[in-house]
């Protein structure tokens, strides 16, 4: 079996699986150097055959979709090489080379089914890896240089003809642990991008599989995008409307604050895209696009787990009611919209709060 080699072939435009462009506008040009699909079986503890032949029809149309998503993908965390262990860097050089691209893909696949038997060994009676294909691919897209390493897992689904259940690789709602590592100038570059399909990144994917190391810790990442999103509600939404700014920063606290994970865009969309606002000027669905700019502007991952404890102080905010009479919140306000109301008794604007412990404390007695 031969690898693509053929430039003019590999880049055809086909239609694309995953993220599309806007209406009208040509995608990137993509031309695949070198690609191979392999079956990794945990469970059975044995590889399937390489599949090269990337320059079939059916194949081709299934990577260009698959690399287009992956390459600019919205949920990420930025990982560097470890110094010591196994050289992942030296591998992924390799790979970028049409000479050792297939001894070292080889390599790197056997490599992930070892550390699948390992990992499935801790996780035993709790949980089964499934089985999937090691997509390793070497590739330009536009004007940048990749090498990608994709697991993607397989899905079960009745063929056609006989209608016998089988399994194979999903054309749509992939689950999958990608590695992204961008070659500069024939070197790979240091920082890597891993993305999961999971709401939390795989660690024997990017820890023992491919020996990397955080770039950005969990409290630097909490602390980063909790700012941000606090001072994007405060710009875009307060001077507007306080009401609507209130509620969708505890929307935010309580997110921060019961989750274990944060998945950036997908909090966003949660959140913000079908928030009915009181203020009609707001656009949520604008607004909750430019929010999910915020990681890339901001410096932080959009997909990392949540140190709660680094933003215990910056949730807290106390609002000024008359003097000497401030209102301080500390955290997460459960039932938030049933809880205040406010209104205008004879030109006396007034604050209501719903509370039994309030009223026990106020109530004037007889």
């Amino acid at each position: 079996m031969q690898a693509t080699t053929n430039d003019q072939d590999a880049s055809e435009p086909v239609e694309e699986i995953g993220n599309a462009d806007a209406v009208g506008d040509p995608p990137p040009p993509l031309i695949i150097f070198n690609a191979v699909i392999q079956k990794v079986d945990c469970k059975g503890q044995v590889l399937g055959d390489p599949f090269y032949r990337t320059n079939e029809p059916g194949i081709r149309k299934y990577l260009t979709g698959v690399l287009r998503s992956l390459v600019d993908i919205s949920r990420s965390q930025s990982f560097q090489f470890c110094e010591t262990g196994f050289n992942t860097k030296e591998h992924v050089g390799a790979l970028s080379d049409e000479d050792t691209f297939k001894s070292y893909a080889l390599e790197m696949t056997e490599r992930l089914l070892q550390c699948e038997i390992v990992a499935q060994k801790k996780i035993e009676g709790f949980k089964e890896l499934r089985a999937g294909s090691l997509l390793c691919a070497h590739f330009k897209l536009a004007e940048s240089e990749y090498v990608i390493l994709v697991k993607i897992d397989h899905a079960g689904f009745i063929e056609e003809v006989n209608f016998q259940h089988t399994s194979g690789l999903p054309d749509k709602q992939r689950a999958q642990k990608c590695a992204t590592f961008k070659i500069v100038d024939g070197e790979v570059d240091s920082t890597v991008v891993i993305s999961d399909s999971n709401s939390a990144l795989t660690e024997y994917w990017w820890s023992d599989f491919l020996n990397l190391k955080t770039l950005s810790d969990s409290e630097k990442n909490t602390y980063k995008a909790f700012k941000a999103i606090e001072g994007f509600l405060k710009k875009k939404i307060e001077n507007t409307s306080s009401s609507d700014y209130w509620t969708l920063r505890n929307a935010f606290v309580s997110y921060f604050n019961t989750k274990p994970n944060c998945v950036f865009d997908q909090m966003v969309d949660e959140i913000m895209s079908e928030y009915p606002a009181h203020h009609n000027g707001l656009d949520m669905q604008q607004l909750a696009k430019e929010a999910k700019d915020l990681p890339k502007k901001k410096g932080f991952d959009s997909h990392f787990t949540i140190a709660p404890n680094i933003i215990s102080n910056k949730i807290k905010r106390q609002i000024h009611l008359a003097p000497n009479l401030d209102l301080r919140i500390t955290g997460e306000i459960a039932n938030f919209e049933q809880t205040f109301d406010t209104g205008d008794d004879d030109g006396r604007k007034f604050l209501k709060i719903y509370s039994d412990e309030g009223y026990e404390a106020f109530k004037k007695r007889e």
